[in-house]
């Protein structure tokens, strides 16, 4: 029984990780938006919440989890467990023959370009002016 509870104490942390990680990724990209003035406060209000409440559950679940039990096999393997996870996942292929993987960041690509204005047509920069207006 320990064993298990071990294991799933380091599978939420490790899912909680994740999910804060990511969200946290988006909340630095928001932030770089408003600062260009391509992206607004939105962005910002939902990727603050997707990241620091994660994070939050996160070091809830931290701090009540006994100090011996971090180091144990089961726990280290439930906390990376998600990764794995989420990695097979992402090796995996769709019927078109593309990975999820390489959907997953051509979606974010296109959502980063989104936020930070980029366009294509210059390469991408960002910068040139109004002359390219997203």
């Amino acid at each position: 029984m320990e064993t298990a509870v071990s294991f799933l104490l380091g599978l939420v942390l490790g899912g909680f990780g994740v999910s804060a990680c990511w969200g946290l990724f988006w909340l630095v990209l928001a932030m770089m938006g408003v600062a260009r003035g391509t992206s607004g406060w939105k962005v910002v209000r939902a990727s603050f919440a997707a990241g620091t409440a994660p994070l939050l559950f996160a070091l809830g679940v931290w701090w009540m989890v006994d100090a011996a039990r971090v180091s144990t096999w089961p726990f280290l393997t439930g906390l990376s467990a998600v990764p794995a996870f989420l990695l097979g996942m992402g090796l995996r292929k769709l019927p078109d023959g593309t990975r999820v993987g390489e959907r997953l960041i051509g979606g974010a690509q296109t959502m980063m370009d989104t936020i930070l204005g980029r366009h294509g047509d210059c390469g991408g920069c960002g910068g040139c002016g109004d002359e390219h207006q997203p």
